[in-house]
């Protein structure tokens, strides 16, 4: 570059500003949306985003989790995208399950560590004195490996772990500074990889035996009144548990998905799927969605009685492999080429679908406001809306990147 263009670019730039080019697709200016489209309700630009990109996300009430190939959590909040901030969880390059957030404290179960941050990324320490914080949980690192993910209720933390021998299902006081395990149950011989759902003062485990079982969160006292008190399904159960008010949800690899009695563990109805399921579902007020390999996202009426114990699907999306969100008229899945479409809510069919090609993580949001989340390969975390009304006003999101800007991205 000539050496008087370069002295006079570099003073353009200490006098005006020079601001990041923007990342393709983007049009910072708001202007009249399509109908229908997609608009960003904000954008967050993490730093090293092509050096360390996301991997996973999830959501809590609160808060947007990046997780990030350096084992590290980008905690935003969720209206507004804010980057409150960034937790490095111990272990977590080896491995991170999702998050548990227990009032004003975040779990994050990696290896054989329960990390905990506060709500303003304070590392919370093991309790070694008299004077730590006894009453609010803490950091707690275990003699044995977590190998479910978890769920948490309370000040107490449910997950799978290996023992020699076969898995237990482990309640976890995060407050007990020593031996922090409040109750195990054995599963011999097998595992427990399935998360467990927890509903009131019951938690649902399921093993990878097949046996699901319902037993108090104080006592560990079985709740079903079965043989043995579990229900048996027929093949291995991998993919978390879900459970609501209408029931307890186990997918298996025996092809089935199960609604059990929350109360008495017996099959209210069930789903055959016709592929072994690993993935557990996604429940919403009426619907439940459910992953079938080589099938696609079907959706299945939870309270029409009139159907019977074997559910037909209401509809099926051959392409989708995730639920996004929903509204009262659409649903937002993640397609195989990882676009986002918008599926009409009562047949299935495709209504419309972003075209921009660097998505690379997905949230999964059941609260029923049609927000998308995503990330970019760039790593940009975006909280997406879609437009449906004519008129509206926003920056377009999601559309067609030219060649050439791609080519300036790289």
């Amino acid at each position: 570059m000539n050496k008087h263009l370069l002295i006079l670019l570099c003073g353009i730039c200490i006098g005006f500003g020079c601001a990041r080019p923007p990342e393709p697709g983007f049009n910072e200016n708001p202007q009249p949306l399509d109908n229908p489209s997609f608009a960003r309700q904000w954008g967050t630009d993490l730093t090293r985003g092509n050096d360390d990109p996301v991997t996973e996300m999830y959501l809590s009430d609160q808060y947007v989790f990046a997780y990030r190939r350096s084992g590290t959590s980008s905690v935003m909040d969720r209206g507004t995208g804010r980057l409150l901030h960034i937790d490095n969880p111990r272990d977590g390059v080896q491995r991170l399950h999702p998050p548990v957030v227990l009032k004003d404290r975040i779990v994050y179960p990696t290896t054989t560590y329960l990390e905990v941050f506060d709500t303003d990324g304070r590392y919370i320490e093991h309790a070694t004195k008299p004077t730590d914080e006894l009453d609010k949980p803490f950091s707690q690192s275990l003699d044995f490996p977590i190998h479910s993910d978890a769920v948490g209720l309370g000040k107490q933390v449910f997950f799978g772990a290996d023992y020699q021998g076969g898995g237990r299902a482990i309640e976890i006081d995060m407050t007990r500074p020593y031996r922090p395990e409040l109750w195990t149950l054995m599963t011999p011989g097998s595992g427990i990889s399935a998360a467990p759902a927890v509903l009131k003062d019951v938690v649902y485990i399921a093993s990878d035996n097949g046996k699901v079982a319902a037993v108090a969160t104080d006592t560990r006292e079985p709740i079903w009144p079965l043989d043995q008190g579990v229900f048996g399904t027929y093949g291995r159960v991998d993919a978390n548990l879900a459970a609501d008010q209408t029931g307890v949800y186990v997918a298996s690899t025996d092809t089935k998905l199960y609604c059990l009695q929350r109360a008495g563990g017996r099959v209210k109805w069930q789903y055959f799927a016709g592929a072994p399921l690993h993935s557990g579902p996604v429940l919403t007020k009426d619907i439940v969605y459910l992953s079938v390999p080589r099938t696609g996202l079907v959706a299945i009426n939870k309270n029409d009685i009139a159907k019977g114990i074997n559910r037909e699907a209401r509809w099926t999306a051959a392409d989708a492999t995730q639920f996004l969100s929903e509204d009262d008229h659409y649903i937002f899945v993640r397609t195989s080429g990882n676009q986002i479409a918008a599926l009409d809510k009562a047949s299935g069919q495709q209504q419309f679908v972003s075209k921009r090609p660097d998505l690379v993580a997905f949230a999964t949001n059941a609260k029923g406001d049609g927000i998308v989340y995503v990330a970019t390969r760039g790593g940009r975390v975006i909280s997406v809306r879609p437009v449906v009304h004519p008129g509206e006003m926003g920056e377009v999101v999601l559309v067609p990147v030219p060649q050439a800007l791609v080519a300036m991205a790289k």
